[in-house]
């Protein structure tokens, strides 16, 4: 399954940059994030809990950072498993950070999925649906810290 998605963040790619490379903002921003182990500055093991149909899975991804341009382009891949629903994924993602005018930044991810195994067989459709929504909760808990980080940044 591939995934194109984007936003617009009133913050310079290097704020978002710093947001991005900070483990435990990102634990704090992706939805069913249980807890995020940092292993090296570009690996992490995450569990991450996910309902998708009548189904819960509980996956653990190890994930590795390929290649990083700051502030501008982070390329991510990894493996994950639910061992009781004998399930797997694997991803690719990068992270494109583009200025606009005025202080905005387009944040866009590609993102490709393969899930396999019992969770694989709930079909595109119902994947899909579910990384819309994970995607618009994400997009609104990056914004919010992105707003504390400037607000705090400004207070000193």
């Amino acid at each position: 399954m591939d995934i194109e998605k984007s936003i617009q963040l009133s913050a310079t790619p290097e704020q978002l940059w710093r947001l991005l490379l900070d483990p435990q903002t990102m634990a704090g921003c992706v939805p069913g994030m249980q807890s995020i182990k940092v292993l090296s500055d570009t690996e992490y093991l995450v569990s991450l809990k996910v309902k998708i149909a009548f189904v819960t899975a509980s996956f653990k991804i190890r994930t590795n950072v390929l290649e990083q341009r700051p502030p501008a382009y982070l390329k991510s891949a990894g493996v994950g498993e639910d061992a009781a629903l004998a399930s797997s994924l694997k991803h690719q993602s990068e992270i494109f950070l583009t200025p606009l005018e005025d202080g905005v930044t387009e944040l866009r991810i590609l993102t490709h999925v393969d899930v396999l195994g019992r969770v694989g067989t709930f079909g595109l459709n119902a994947m899909k649906t579910k990384t819309d929504r994970m995607w618009d909760e994400f997009a609104a808990m990056l914004k919010t810290k992105l707003e504390l980080e400037l607000q705090g940044s400004q207070d000193i």
